[in-house]
């Protein structure tokens, strides 16, 4: 009985989050697009001459003006009839009339300009995002929401810190603005499709620290987590929403000396993680469904060959094998500064040097009882997890590491936690003289 309670509170969850979301989505898109046209054909024209992926020297500085576009302009295309199905049948405009392919750069100015219908389904996400970017639309154009997005994410990133230390929860706070610097958190803001793991993540923390006490709240918070990344995101880094949150919680309880035994921390990662991840899951068969109804055709078809594609399908003559190694070498190499897709000069060299300066400060100020197994092996289990999703979207990572690779603030988090929790830095007590010794040798 308990089991069904738990289950019918959590479907409970899933259900208002998503309606009051959806709800979001709806009302934004009955604002009139007359109301934000400025804006909209300012925005437009900001990427009409730019390329989808303009590169400046490094992998993490690629900015994905593609995807801004597109977002825009399904965003642009919601306005354009009854607010309930169009948050739902969501299409842009590519830039081919059939004869030459401008691109989406292009599509998203006639789209504004009312020079083009949509021609492109894309209704295998939801783009919550459009239920931010209109109302802003009405104050700033795509500029504007870029620079607002990066804002809001570094008042969130002080405001957990800020708890954290009310908390006395020190390395917590200090480990956490790491994770996200480590990722480079400032370059959200080249573009908008980058900021909703970030923000999503940093609005829902300050909740597990509240609760951080209770397991059955954690879990009903994962929920949450769940549905508001598949609902905002675009598939960019959506394990920082489950992970970061948990390291916290773990970390919290190392700190306290209320950390249980290993067996139960596996239990509470998977009781969040199936609530995450059944939730995330969930949210796109809503929205499959909700669109097939709207519009009488199968959208499960489309998505789910997308899926495939972003499971195993091939990229630059990779063979799977091939691929399936380099996409984590790709994140990670881009984790260090690399200036391609698959740089292993910074590959090995970031990896070298961290490698040697964890180590040299792990065996100067190493604990004598360093080794904790229950916190440990929790950390390396949370630690690898975004290693994982690499391995297992490894087309996804592979074409897209210049935003995937922010995951790895997981990975950072964790990797810091063991270090920090296995040193010790207080000065080591001299022992005193032996009695009949004087302070410098024997009589």
């Amino acid at each position: 009985m308990k089991i069904i309670t738990a289950i019918l509170r959590r479907a409970a969850v899933f259900a208002a989050v998503l309606l009051a979301l959806w709800a979001a989505l709806t009302a934004a898109a009955s604002i009139p697009n007359e109301l934000i046209y400025d804006n909209m054909l300012a925005s437009a024209l900001y990427y009409k001459d730019k390329e989808a992926f303009p590169y400046d020297s490094q992998m993490r500085l690629v900015q994905d003006n593609y995807a801004d576009a597109i977002l825009l302009n399904v965003t642009w295309n919601m306005g354009g009839g009854d607010p309930f199905s169009s948050a739902l049948d969501t299409a842009y405009y590519d830039g081919n009339d059939g004869e030459e392919d401008l691109g989406e750069n292009w599509g998203l100015y006639c789209a504004v300009e009312g020079t083009a219908e949509p021609n492109t389904d894309y209704t295998r996400y939801w783009h919550g995002m459009a239920a931010v970017i209109r109302p802003l639309m009405l104050f700033t154009d795509v500029r504007g929401i870029k620079l607002i997005g990066t804002a809001a994410a570094f008042v969130l990133l002080a405001a957990n810190a800020a708890l954290l230390l009310k908390k006395r929860q020190y390395f917590a706070a200090g480990g956490l603005a790491a994770a996200f610097l480590c990722v480079h958190m400032w370059n959200i803001g080249l573009s908008m499709e980058y900021q909703p793991a970030v923000l999503v993540t940093l609005l829902l923390l300050p909740l597990y620290i509240l609760l951080e006490q209770n397991d059955e709240a954690l879990s009903i918070l994962a929920v949450i987590s769940g549905v508001m990344i598949a609902f905002f995101d675009f598939l960019t880094a959506e394990t920082l929403t489950i992970l970061i949150p948990l390291l916290i919680v773990f970390i919290m309880r190392k700190q306290d000396n209320r950390l249980p035994e290993l067996r139960s921390n596996i239990l509470l990662i998977l009781k969040c993680g199936s609530a995450w991840g059944l939730s995330y899951a969930g949210t796109f068969l809503v929205k499959w469904c909700a669109a097939s109804v709207v519009t009488g055709e199968n959208k499960f078809i489309a998505a789910l060959t997308s899926a495939e594609i972003r499971i195993a399908g091939e990229a630059e003559q990779l063979s799977p094998v091939e691929q399936f190694f380099l996409a984590p070498a790709a994140n990670i190499s881009t984790f260090f500064g690399g200036i391609g897709r698959v740089d292993w000069n910074a590959f090995a060299a970031g990896l070298m040097i961290s490698t040697v300066v964890f180590g040299a400060v792990f065996y100067l100020f190493r604990s004598r009882e360093w080794f904790d197994r229950s916190f440990n092996l929790t950390m390396l289990i949370l630690g690898v997890l975004p290693l994982v999703r690499f391995f297992l979207l490894n087309n996804h990572s592979y074409l897209h590491e210049f935003f995937t690779y922010r995951a790895l603030a997981s990975t950072v988090l964790a990797f810091l936690a063991v270090l920090w929790y296995s040193m010790e830095f207080r000065p080591k007590k001299k022992k005193s003289p032996a009695k009949g010794e004087k302070k410098y040798g024997r009589n």
